[in-house]
């Protein structure tokens, strides 16, 4: 009888082995199946006028599409418009200045793996804005960060009308990485209603939608929002914004010496004290998250889609669906530093969520794998 007891007990173990080899199995199976299936798409600039101060008056995108599991292929807005998902969030990333074509191709393979880690087998449309940064002909620095601040701002009015043609049902996040952070910036001014370049949006038809933005390593002024600066109608046109801090950043410690309008980056000092009295009630739409001790003093957005933890906790601004917590106004949201340091001036540490109802706008303001090189013969330089 004791023998067969501990028969019996042997076979269950097994079969229960067996079952749980069989469950892990499946788990792998279905992990395999969303990071192959799916893709993202990449829209251009590249043939587009890029003559800062002559308002464009056609949008010929360039479009193209990345499976997953194959090459990139030629498509078109209006392909990629009905193919994406209406109900899904759809996450649109601009990259930054000194890129071409090449390493922008390269980041967003990179940044598609990345946004997807934070919530994986999740439905999110996923759109890469490539536009004309790589400017080196110049052998002044500054000349060329110049040029490409006003290129950025160029591209900002295209990013508005690229936007006009996405599904109005999906929740939009923008997320931008330096001089890409000032394309998003001048793009919901213009929206807004602002003058852009000397450029004017002509109607606002598709303002109403929900939109989000991060800006990473944000190259913009930190005073650009309040009354009366370059881009003061951004934040109507935004339901929240989260702005990544990085007081070490080399690249922004330099940025005030590049010409007599630039100043303390935003991405660098944060909002500060005056920024808080100006802004006022809209104070309330931006959100700070310290990745000072996460970053260190690098710049490139590689040391942001490297790190796993921080796609983890953006995923309430991307997917705002799923967040049930409401912001405070004015607080700030920190990684932890280091024992013996303060957090800064005392605010405290709060959860990443973001709202889930849109925050209305203003009175009085609008509604609210590595590219092959043969790659770049998609991208031809613009007239």
């Amino acid at each position: 009888m004791i023998s067969f007891s501990r028969f019996f007990n042997r076979i269950l173990c097994g079969l229960l082995v067996l079952v749980g080899l069989l469950f892990v199995q499946v788990g792998q199976i279905r992990a395999e199946n969303c990071a192959e299936c799916g893709g993202y798409w990449v829209v251009s600039t590249y043939s587009l006028p890029q003559q800062p101060g002559c308002c464009p008056q056609t949008f010929p995108f360039s479009c193209y599409y990345k499976p997953v599991k194959g090459s990139l292929r030629p498509s078109s807005v209006s392909e990629m418009s009905q193919s994406l998902n209406p109900s899904a969030p759809t996450a649109l990333f601009v990259h930054g200045s000194f890129v071409n074509i090449d390493k922008a191709l390269n980041e967003a393979r990179f940044t598609y793996s990345w946004l997807q880690q934070s919530k994986p087998c999740e439905a999110l449309n996923v759109i890469f804005l490539a536009w004309p940064s790589d400017d080196v002909d110049t052998l002044l620095p500054s000349l060329s960060v110049i040029h490409n601040g006003h290129l950025a701002d160029h591209n900002g009015i295209y990013l508005a009308h690229l936007i006009d043609s996405l599904p109005a049902s999906s929740p939009l996040c923008l997320i931008g990485h330096s001089h890409g952070a000032r394309v998003i910036t001048a793009c919901m001014h213009y929206r807004g209603g602002g003058r852009v370049q000397g450029c004017v949006r002509p109607d606002c038809c598709g303002c109403q939608r929900e939109i989000r933005a991060i800006l990473a390593a944000a190259a913009v002024n930190h005073e650009v929002f309040n009354p009366g600066q370059q881009f003061d109608r951004a934040l109507s046109q935004l339901n929240a914004m989260l702005l990544l801090v990085n007081r070490k950043d080399l690249a922004l410690t330099v940025y005030p010496l590049v010409g007599p309008s630039y100043g303390r980056a935003i991405s660098k000092t944060g909002t500060t004290i005056v920024d808080r009295r100006q802004l006022g009630p809209r104070l309330c739409k931006i959100y700070q998250l310290d990745l000072t001790f996460d970053i260190g003093f690098r710049h490139a957005w590689q040391m942001y889609y490297t790190n796993v933890e921080l796609a983890r906790q953006i995923s309430s601004f991307i997917h705002p669906r799923h967040s049930h917590h409401q912001f405070p106004c004015e607080e700030v949201l920190t990684t932890t530093p280091p024992d013996g340091l303060q957090e800064d001036e005392g605010q405290p540490q709060i959860p990443l969520e973001l709202p889930a109802a849109p925050v209305n706008a203003s009175p009085g303001t609008a509604p609210v794998q590595i590219a092959p090189p043969a790659v770049t013969a998609f991208f031809p330089p613009g007239p």
